[in-house]
């Protein structure tokens, strides 16, 4: 049931936002050279590496969205800086949700280089569904920026690690506790708001 409902909204989402993607895609060509969709490495369910669809949002470099750096570092371009800050760069993912690779709902898909950290039993857990598109620490976790600002290099992967790894965890499960129907209806009628409420600084 679940999957058969993945596959309905992600299909109504890819068509009804079709027009915002060819406007992205036209604003990422003129913003910055390279290609308008990037094809980062995760870790989805039983621990399989997949290459996942995101708008491009860094200087086109081979590496660029495989590590925290990446993420956070000063190649993120202009249009880049708004598709993270509203949410809209994971949303190529549909076409992840579409291929059986992603839920619409799950624990947040990890970069490889960090699944390494996480502890023996909770990488079971969590490694043991697919991961989603949407996620309780997308919803509720909007520390991440503040607790990486500033800091680049071994700092910065150090502060990952020890600091937004855990929590980013600790969301995982809490939704691995409470998943249903009703859970992921709730999260992904928050999830709408996050444009919003990015665009208002909050």
């Amino acid at each position: 049931m679940k999957r058969f409902a993945d596959v309905v909204i992600a299909a109504v989402l890819l068509l009804a936002l079709s027009p915002l993607w060819l406007l992205i895609a036209l604003l990422i060509r003129i913003d910055s050279a390279g290609p308008v969709l990037a094809r980062p490495h995760r870790v989805g369910r039983n621990g399989r590496m997949i290459k996942v669809h995101e708008f491009r949002t860094a200087i086109a470099e081979p590496d660029a969205m495989e590590t925290v750096g990446g993420c956070h570092g000063e190649q993120v371009t202009r249009i880049g800086a708004l598709l993270r800050k509203t949410g809209w760069a994971r949303w190529p993912m549909l076409l992840d949700v579409l291929r059986g690779d992603f839920s619409m709902v799950g624990p947040r898909a990890e970069m490889p280089r960090y699944v390494g950290c996480y502890p023996t039993e909770v990488r079971k857990r969590v490694l043991s569904v697919k991961p989603g598109l949407l996620d309780l620490s997308t919803i509720e976790f909007r520390a991440e920026r503040k607790l990486l600002a500033g800091l680049e290099g071994e700092a910065l992967e150090t502060a990952y690690v020890e600091q937004v790894l855990p929590l980013r965890l600790d969301y995982a499960q809490r939704y691995l506790d409470q998943r249903g129907g009703l859970t992921d209806a709730w999260i992904m009628l928050r999830a709408l708001l996050l444009p919003l409420r990015a665009l208002r600084g909050e």
